[in-house]
């Protein structure tokens, strides 16, 4: 059983679904998250601070005032993430030419007093281009702020999803209260963690589940695209498996996707996600059609209660 009343040809219902796609779920005003910049620059003020006292002094200087930092740092690993921040790099090591730094054994063996890791990790530092970018910057502060713009371009492959998610929940939520004014006990929970209804012990986590008198009904996932490749294809082949075993336990399935990835490049996995799971609607479709199917859906549950 599915949701969808209206199950236009799949070459009808694809046309439609990509003729109506957004490009992306992230609003201008969040393109970059300015105030987790501004917080992430509070955050490193000693740091700025201290680095900015070694601006145009010798190498020798600028070794020994790392390494001093280094020594006397209350948190080593934070002072070691800066000077690799400021540098364009985030992670838990460093890999060159000449060797691997792996931050917890530095971290570790700086704050067992090991003074020469210290210092080797300050040449490095130095090395790889710290006291240029030091010497170079009119301001610390700025540069960095620059560093973690150009670093937005990462974060935004988790903002999109975040952002998506938001969307989405808002429209459940009418879902949900449309369905309140008709008289029906229901609920939306976002993070839901559901046990199949088998002998495998297995769960499965779903973005939001909507709840009946306590029972669960349908369960949504919720997937952005801004690019194709091969991940849509693979969520693909995992929502139909899941589906068929939330519809094997009576519950609905409906996949909410959207973003300019699922342009002609995807129109097979597009269709083929139409074949397998059918309740797969994007932003406009789930604003057009998926509240009229989901109150249809408790009307007719109802009537079968009813007539038992």
């Amino acid at each position: 059983m599915v949701l969808r009343q209206h199950q236009p040809p799949t070459k009808d219902f694809v046309e439609e679904f990509q003729d109506t796609i957004i490009p992306s779920a992230i609003p201008s005003s969040e393109f970059i998250n300015w105030d987790d910049i501004e917080d992430q620059i509070e955050n490193y003020e000693e740091q700025i601070e201290a680095i900015a006292e070694l601006q145009n002094v010798s190498k020798q200087v600028f070794i020994k005032g790392l390494t001093d930092a280094l020594m006397d740092a209350d948190d080593t690993r934070k002072w070691i993430n800066f000077y690799f921040e400021i540098l364009g790099e985030r992670g838990n090591k460093y890999t060159a030419l000449e060797g691997l730094w792996k931050f917890y054994d530095v971290q570790r063996a700086i704050d067992n007093g090991d003074r020469k890791e210290a210092r080797e990790l300050a040449e490095e530092l130095q090395k790889i281009g710290l006291q240029y970018v030091v010497d170079e910057s009119a301001d610390i502060r700025d540069h960095y702020r620059g560093m973690l713009v150009g670093m937005e371009t990462h974060s935004r492959k988790n903002r999109q999803g975040t952002c998506f998610e938001n969307i989405v929940g808002e429209k459940l939520e009418g879902i949900t209260d449309q369905l309140q004014q008709e008289g029906y006990n229901v609920s939306i929970e976002a993070e839901y963690t559901t046990e199949y209804n088998d002998e495998s012990g297995q769960k499965k986590t779903v973005d939001f589940a909507l709840f009946e008198n306590g029972q669960l009904r349908i369960v949504f996932e919720a997937n952005c695209y801004k690019g194709g490749g091969s991940k849509p294809s693979e969520i693909r082949r995992s929502y139909n498996h899941v589906s068929r075993r939330m519809r094997n336990d009576g519950v609905e399935f409906v996949w909410i996707t959207d973003g300019q990835g699922w342009g002609k490049s995807l129109t097979n996995v597009l269709r083929e996600s139409y074949n397998d799971i059918t309740d797969v609607y994007n932003l406009h479709q789930v604003e057009e059609q998926l509240g009229d199917y989901v109150l249809t859906h408790f009307e007719d549950l109802s009537q079968s209660t009813a007539t038992k």
